[in-house]
């Protein structure tokens, strides 16, 4: 656990101390729920709510101290007065991981950003062998500085920081804080439109943060990624992973690795042509082409770090899924698919070919679907296409929970469903009963926004099938 003195803090946010600390002070916390003995607590401003309001609560909860924009003297809590507690914060943060001389891997994209960042944590040793992580997906301009704040550089070895932005702008607020040694994009795929202007506009910020790799870093992405200019443009050292399928030249590029993906009945292998032939094969559990995929990235990305193909076939073996994060659950002669994180278009179509490929033919199917946030003014397009990219069959049935659930009910009918199969819901805890009783094969993926969890209470309890 690392430790922060009064002083380093003042010097590293220009700011001064209202009175000195009396404990030493062990990280930081935006949150008085959560706050632990010796943290120091950051007094943030939202619309919702101002975090000077509640420094007595803080120090209550143990804060050792806080970082705040205006002085309160009847709190009995040393308080370092700086211009923008959020903006110190984060400045706090760059200077401790240049405190930090192991390899630093930022990891973004458009969808599987966290379960690459957990999967490549992994093949680095995982939190056993030094490698400090983002927890959870706490990517965001607040999430990254409480990650980067908790590195410690007397014990750890590598650091695997998650980087999630919704608007222009932030990843150069990120990536100046995570300051990658190795920067890996996932894919560019529809998500936050709304605000990023399209698809190019995606990939401009996601770029931004493979521009933040120094000289003696890489930046890896897939070859999907190639097709925006913000990524041809890069300056930067780069690894471009590409599917063998491409048009393979005689003599590959220095800076591509092919790979090919193999989907056996329980298990998925990727051959990735990376350095000297003869091409390194890697077997794992069974995953969706985009996961493998992902996969093929962070594999490269934990060779070109040092670690030995047989290292990384061992380490795989403990791969499995998060909690509701494309998990695999079988009960008897059922099986769940359940994905209720996240979603968009690209995510969405790869999960239905991975259910696919592993429900068993004869039986039923139920897809409870919630609909994609954030995709802008296309949303009603996204819906209906990626409905249509769904066949049921007559014994199957969908239900529809979200806004643009009408869109994804037309699409699921050019798709060929029938109306009966069909229907719309608004609340995911009503539909436990119909999970509950289903005696076949259940489908489970929406954005956060609609919960989906609530209709699994039939699944507590149940272990990840691997």
């Amino acid at each position: 656990m690392p430790t922060f003195t009064p002083s380093l803090l003042a010097e590293w946010t220009g700011g001064q101390w209202g009175s000195e600390p009396r404990v030493v002070l062990t990280g930081f916390n935006a949150d008085t729920r959560t706050i632990t003995t010796g943290q120091v607590f950051v007094a943030l401003k939202t619309e919702r709510r101002d975090g000077h309001d509640f420094l007595d609560t803080a120090r209550a909860s143990g804060a050792g101290a806080a970082l705040v924009s205006r002085l309160n003297p009847t709190v009995d809590l040393p308080q370092l007065l700086v211009a923008d507690p959020l903006l110190a914060f984060q400045a706090i943060a760059r200077a401790q991981r240049r405190l930090f001389k192991g390899p630093v891997i930022g990891i973004s994209g458009s969808c599987g950003k966290t379960s690459t960042k957990d999967l490549l944590a992994l093949l680095l040793g995982g939190p056993a062998g030094g490698v400090h992580a983002t927890e959870g997906n706490l990517n965001n301009h607040i999430g990254v500085p409480l990650t980067l704040t908790q590195l410690d550089p007397t014990m750890h070895r590598f650091a695997v920081i998650e980087a999630g932005i919704s608007g222009p702008g932030e990843m150069d607020v990120l990536a100046g804080m995570i300051e990658p040694d190795v920067s890996l994009v996932t894919l560019i795929g529809p998500a936050h439109l709304l605000e990023l202007g399209g698809l190019e506009g995606v990939a401009r910020e996601k770029s931004r943060l493979g521009a933040a790799v120094p000289p003696a870093g890489v930046a890896v992405f897939p070859g999907q990624c190639a097709a925006f200019p913000a990524f041809r443009d890069l300056t930067v050292p780069c690894m471009r992973v590409e599917p063998a399928a491409v048009l393979r030249p005689e003599e590959p590029p220095s800076d591509v690795v092919y790979f090919t993906t193999t989907q056996r009945e329980h298990t998925t292998a990727v051959s990735l042509a990376y350095g000297k032939p003869p091409p390194l094969v890697f077997t794992f559990r069974k995953v969706s082409q985009g996961m493998a995929q992902n996969a093929a990235l962070a594999i490269c990305a934990a060779l070109w770090l040092g670690v030995s193909a047989t290292v990384i076939q061992a380490r795989l073996g403990n791969w499995g899924a998060a909690r509701w994060r494309g998990e695999i659950i079988r009960s008897g002669e059922r099986l769940y698919y359940v994905d209720c994180y996240n979603a968009n278009p690209a995510s969405m179509c790869d999960a239905f070919q991975n259910f696919d490929s592993i429900a068993p033919a004869g039986r039923p199917r139920l897809y409870l679907l919630g609909c994609m946030e954030e995709l802008g003014s296309g949303a009603p397009a996204f819906h209906r296409e990626t409905g249509a990219a769904l066949a049921l069959r007559q014994s199957d049935r969908a239900v529809l929970i979200g806004s643009e659930a009408g869109n994804f009910k037309e699409g699921l009918f050019q798709a060929g469903a029938a109306e009966a199969q069909v229907e719309i819901c608004s609340d995911a805890s009503a539909l436990a009963p119909l999970v509950a009783s289903w005696e076949g094969s259940v489908f489970v993926k929406g954005s956060r926004k609609y919960q989906l969890e609530k209709a699994l209470s039939s699944l507590v309890g149940l272990s990840t099938a691997h």
